[in-house]
């Protein structure tokens, strides 16, 4: 302790020296010594903390309080800093690392803020349990958790019932325990693709093992297939613009109005053309399971000529592998190499 023994024969004896102030663990001090008072209490009662995130109300106005006088701060050189006044001073500190979803480190303690793709799966597992009946998150935490995703850009928080019930028994399935029946799977994934769900596609190829192939999905082509009602849509469009010239009420009227007021029947009549000469078209597209190209493939009669159906059998354009297209399953697998 650095104390000083005097001899005791000495008439005076000078007391020992004080000895100085141990320099505080940085962990313990900061706890020990900062007090956090977050403003106001109805934003503080919201604040939880859990084994695996942290959250709170986004841009928390926090009070920090300073170390009261009989402790020490030590300065960045180690050396210990000038003595507090008895007065506790306090500084307004708008602290953004206090909001929001946040993961603790095991090792040091320290708090790093979560990635977009982290706080998506916190956002699904909640979901999926509250379906299930269960709950991770209180309502509070939940909807702080949706706003901050749509203020980054998540589609995740636009995912509907299907969309949710589609993702739970696609985990349960690779964890080993399906939750639901492979033809209720691939009719629900089936109904997805068909309305261009984002969680329900996936590019690129990969294998099945329960039925030994190498697929790609399929999905259904919009752009292209509306394309093909444009030539019938013009022609009547052109007869529309034909007979409101000739006819007395809507000679003197403009044009593009014309169009408008008979936009309807010029819909109604370029489908029923259309399906005329191409009864129920549509086209799929979708990645080459060899080489990744995509390819494009119509479904449907045109006039007489009888055209695929339920499945086609097509060629890569680019591999010249076999391919075989399956309408209902939305898969195109391949069957050779090129």
């Amino acid at each position: 302790m650095g104390l000083s023994i005097q001899n005791t024969s000495a008439a005076t004896t000078s007391p020992p020296p004080r000895a100085p102030a141990a320099r505080p663990n940085s962990l313990a001090f900061r706890s020990a010594t900062m007090a956090f008072v977050t403003v106001p209490a109805s934003v503080a009662s919201t604040f939880s903390c859990h084994s695996t995130f942290i959250s709170a109300r986004p841009r928390t106005l926090v009070v920090r309080q300073q170390a009261p006088p009989s402790l020490i701060r030590m300065d960045a050189n180690g050396k210990p800093s000038q003595a507090e006044t008895e007065e506790p001073q306090t500084e307004v500190i708008i602290d953004e690392n206090i909001a929001g979803f946040c993961s603790i480190n095991p090792r040091t303690g320290k708090r790093a803020e979560l990635s977009v793709r982290e706080k998506e799966r916190v956002f699904l597992d909640a979901a999926q349990a509250y379906f299930r009946g269960d709950s991770t998150l209180s309502n509070e935490e939940f909807d702080t958790l949706k706003e901050e995703l749509t203020w980054q850009g998540s589609d995740v928080v636009t995912l509907s019932r299907d969309e949710f019930m589609f993702l739970d028994a696609a985990k349960s399935y690779e964890e080993g325990n399906p939750t639901m029946p492979n033809e209720e799977f691939d009719k629900l994934k089936k109904k997805l693709i068909d309305a261009g769900s984002i969680v329900a596609i996936q590019r690129g190829p990969r294998c099945s093992i329960r039925r030994q192939i190498t697929f790609s999905d399929v999905i259904p082509d919009r752009k292209r297939t509306f394309v093909l009602y444009v030539p019938a849509g013009l022609l009547v469009a052109l007869l529309w613009l034909s007979f409101s010239f000739e006819f007395t009420p809507l000679h003197n009227i403009d044009p593009v109005l014309s169009l408008i007021i008979g936009s309807p029947a010029i819909f109604l009549l370029a489908k029923l053309l259309t399906s005329a000469v191409v009864p129920d078209p549509q086209i799929m597209v979708g990645d080459c399971p060899s080489c990744g190209r995509r390819t494009h493939v119509f479904f449907g009669d045109v006039l007489t000529n009888k055209g695929f159906q339920e499945y086609a059998d097509v060629k890569c354009d680019k591999c010249k592998a076999k391919l075989k297209v399956e309408k209902d399953t939305n898969r195109m697998i391949l069957i050779s190499e090129g």
